[in-house]
């Protein structure tokens, strides 16, 4: 997947059943998060998911949003979510499988979760959409399932129950007919053997980190939301780190980080920087919706009670 998103030219589908017990975590979430021995870090944010014997994954490149999506400048993060997992309940639907998508992140199909949804963007420009499906086990870990004021608890988690293949061929001709494609199945050569096994995957824990304050969590609709930070002598923000269980894209998250620096903590500009970045679509935000949430866990980080992040 690492080497798709950075490396594919063109639109690519991987659809994968996987082997194995490792832990799969959001792109911005804690180290051990999944309570698996083994952990990898994903490339799109949002809850862990145990990636192994049982859950098969799809995972999209799209190298020009437009050509799948003609109005995807004008589309949030939440709402390009719900145009791509479309995708998905075109592919299960032939196969048995009556699935809806009730938002948030996920999938249903008899009053269970049956596959965890993410969004982000490589380095080049690329969209990434990544779904995992509980096929033949739940794709959920002992992490807590998130509790979010006026909205229902999530349902319990379920299986498919189908096999690898029927799964894999359900979901190509599932995305070739929602999004108008014409897919080609690929055998990589040797030479991109290679460089897929050699393409650097996600730090599992991020040494800077050590060096900020990190406050309590704050609630979000799918998980939760913690800041990192470091306050100069000042009183204003040297540094900012987002952490937690949200999905947005790397380099937008960046960009709000680096807007933050040299405001003071519970300032109200911290609230108003933090709005303008949720209300521009491109930054492809799941999962946080009021900036108060934000500017709430920066106040946390950066007052008297914060406390050192663990490294």
């Amino acid at each position: 997947m690492a080497w798709l998103a950075h490396a594919s030219a063109a639109d690519a589908l991987l659809v994968a059943d996987l082997a194995g017990e490792c832990g799969l975590l959001g792109a911005y979430q804690r180290a051990g998060k999944s309570g698996e021995a083994r952990e990898l870090r994903a490339l799109c944010g949002g809850r862990s998911a145990f990636a192994g014997d049982g859950v098969t994954v799809l995972f999209a490149v799209i190298p020009d949003i437009r050509a799948w999506l003609p109005d995807a400048a004008n589309l949030s993060g939440a709402r390009l979510l719900n145009r791509l997992v479309r995708g998905v309940l075109a592919g299960l639907t032939p196969i048995g499988v009556e699935a809806s998508y009730p938002g948030r992140d996920f999938v249903a199909a008899g009053g269970r979760r049956v596959a965890q949804l993410s969004l982000s963007r490589s380095p080049r420009g690329a969209h990434l959409f990544q779904a995992l499906f509980g096929r033949g086990r739940t794709y959920t870990t002992a992490e807590r399932a998130p509790e979010f004021p006026g909205l229902p608890p999530l349902p319990p988690p379920g299986v498919l129950g189908v096999d690898a293949e029927t799964l894999a061929s359900g979901l190509a001709r599932g995305f070739e007919t929602r999004f108008a494609l014409g897919l080609e199945r690929a055998e990589l050569s040797p030479d991109e053997l290679r460089a897929s096994a050699a393409t650097e995957l996600p730090r599992l824990v991020d040494p800077e980190l050590a060096e900020l304050r990190a406050g309590d969590p704050v609630a979000t609709p799918i998980g939760e939301l913690e800041a990192h930070v470091r306050v100069a002598a000042d009183g204003l923000l040297q540094r900012v780190r987002l952490r937690g269980d949200w999905i947005a894209a790397p380099a937008d998250v960046r960009a709000l980080e680096d807007s933050l620096v040299g405001v003071a903590p519970g300032a109200a500009r911290v609230r108003e920087l933090c709005a303008r970045w949720l209300a521009a679509p491109a930054h492809l935000v799941v999962g946080v919706t009021d900036p108060a949430a934000i500017a709430e866990a920066i106040a946390r980080a950066g007052g008297r009670h914060s406390s050192v992040s663990p490294s």
